[in-house]
């Protein structure tokens, strides 16, 4: 049985076999071949070969994914996705990791990470890989628990979207909160563009007759 994630792992290529895209990877010594999501093998094989990185790899975490990757299969099946690590130094450190905040209410910095900026190790939060140089935003959120009225959330069910990811979406766009690779939130809070953003702080502005600009 495979593992669910491939820490560190090289992506040394992509090939394409009868079953579908393999990746290609160097993992603890031993070359693998993995079922890719055809997606993001892809992005990755395109990559690869413009960066010119074709010799040396990229280095990053590879995961497992669930879902219909080919027409005709009525069961969802497990293919593995690639996510490049932006800071090419950062490596696990999985004795770090303190099992202790594991559990809380905030996504607590709790996994074991080191890069070259940091060589002594870091810890960063669950969920997430650290960006450049190692940095990321913690998790400073506070939990408010908030009776939704039936009508908000058939309206969600018509946009096919759950309730509580609207109003979190909201929060972002008014907020302006954005979490990139080079720069992820363990929040997981990220605005849906400037677009939306402008209309989400107008809405604020007119609701509450917002006369000065405190947001």
């Amino acid at each position: 049985m495979r593992p669910f994630l491939y820490y560190d792992a090289r992506l040394k290529g992509v090939i394409l076999t009868a079953n579908g895209e393999r990746f290609v990877i160097e993992y603890l010594g031993k070359e693998l071949f993995l079922p890719a999501d055809s997606a993001n093998a892809a992005y990755y094989d395109k990559m690869l070969k413009q960066g010119e990185k074709e010799e040396t790899g990229l280095i990053g975490l590879v995961s497992q994914v669930r879902k219909k990757n080919n027409v005709g299969h009525s069961r969802a099946r497990g293919f593995y996705r690639f996510d490049a690590y932006p800071d090419q130094t950062l490596q696990r450190a999985f004795e770090l990791d303190d099992f202790d905040y594991f559990g809380q209410d905030h996504n607590m910095n709790s996994i074991g990470w080191r890069n070259e900026a940091n060589p002594n190790g870091f810890l960063a939060a669950r969920g997430i890989i650290p960006g450049k140089e190692g940095r990321f935003i913690s998790d400073s959120t506070e939990p408010y628990t908030v009776n939704i009225p039936f009508d908000f959330v058939e309206i969600a069910t018509r946009l096919k979207q759950d309730p509580v990811d609207i109003l979190k979406n909201f929060i972002a766009d008014v907020c302006q909160l954005h979490s990139t690779d080079e720069l992820p939130r363990a929040d997981g809070f990220n605005s849906r563009g400037m677009e939306a953003e402008k209309k989400a702080r107008e809405y604020l502005k007119q609701a509450y007759r917002l006369k000065k600009d405190i947001i």
